[in-house]
């Protein structure tokens, strides 16, 4: 569909959002699930677009420029967060036919969170359309899984992204960095975008050096493992909920390369430094750290709070040997 132009992949998205929509027959609540910078926020906007059913370039300008008042994007964590939700839910549209809300990492809501905004799922006003944006759909109520279409946007691959990069004159300082930083990407084109900025490079940079210290100081037991986590105490949770979810694919590329000495990376640019520090450690320790990280998350997911999650960490990473 013609409102798609803008979204690159994606096809299974793009055939059953915009049938939907050219046939009037969309639903109330749509589960975008996918990693960050697959296009989820892009799905939701492009169908919003479709759905508003708009033909008045300014007002097309408004709404693919976030503009819009009748399209109103939250990130919703919080029994109050809903509440605003709520508040506004039975008011009539200011500019166009239908209001859409656009809630962005959504399974980042808690408990009390998920039961208010079922509440507003269950009933919601004809003209009101959710976009519900996550990474995990599975962190969901089932409640609210089953009263939304779940559409999973897919990472891209590199020949995606470069065709991308040379449709918009977006360069890098060489072909081989260019690689390397979307071999790292896994599939995320925010992610390169990131990358390629100099201003975010750096820092994105940093976020993965740490993130491989933090895997191999947990695989490694050794006195200065304490000390690094003690460290993370005073760390928001998002900050730390990333940098765990970045470790796993420091493991992730470990565990692979035991088995196959040429898999496919998505963290290491370099299969000799992943084989060099694979060679230290048994396949069961890796996976065993990787299931305890997991399990970090889940807790840090479950509202535990930093410090007893780090200590747990500490604790059972220790019971297993090399």
């Amino acid at each position: 569909m013609e409102i798609f132009e803008g979204l690159i992949g994606n096809e299974d998205i793009k055939s059953t959002l915009g049938n939907a929509i050219s046939k009037r027959e969309f639903l109330h609540a749509y589960i975008i699930e996918g990693g960050s910078g697959t296009g989820r926020r892009t799905v939701a906007r492009l169908a919003s677009l479709g759905i508003i059913n708009c033909d008045n370039d300014d007002m097309r300008r408004k709404i693919l420029n976030d503009n819009c008042t009748d399209i109103r994007f939250f990130d919703a964590f919080k029994v109050d967060d809903i509440r605003k939700i709520k508040e506004t839910l039975y008011e009539s549209p200011t500019e166009c036919e239908y209001k859409i809300y656009i809630l962005n990492d959504v399974e980042k809501m808690n408990i009390k969170a998920q039961n208010a905004l079922l509440i507003s799922l269950e009933e919601p006003p004809k003209n009101v359309v959710f976009f519900l944006l996550c990474s995990d759909a599975t962190a969901l109520l089932e409640t609210i899984r089953s009263r939304a279409q779940i559409l999973r946007t897919k990472p891209l691959t590199a020949d995606q992204i470069k065709a991308y990069l040379k449709k918009n004159n977006i360069t890098a300082q060489s072909e081989e960095a260019l690689n390397e930083i979307i071999l790292s990407s896994r599939g995320s084109l925010g992610y390169v975008l990131d990358m390629l900025d100099a201003s975010r490079a750096d820092s994105l940079l940093k976020d993965r050096e740490r993130a491989k210290d933090f895997a191999l100081k947990l695989l490694s037991n050794d006195s200065s493992t304490v000390t690094t986590l003690s460290s993370l105490f005073n760390s928001t949770r998002e900050k730390l909920k990333d940098l765990l979810a970045l470790s796993l694919i420091v493991l992730r590329d470990l565990a692979i390369i035991k088995k196959a000495k040429n898999a496919p990376l998505c963290f290491f640019t370099s299969s000799k430094e992943a084989l060099n520090h694979a060679s230290k450690y048994s396949i069961q320790k890796i996976l065993y750290t990787y299931s305890l990280i997991e399990g970090g998350i889940e807790a840090l997911n479950s509202n535990s709070n930093i410090p007893n999650t780090l200590v747990s960490l500490i604790t059972n990473t220790k019971k297993k040997g090399n």
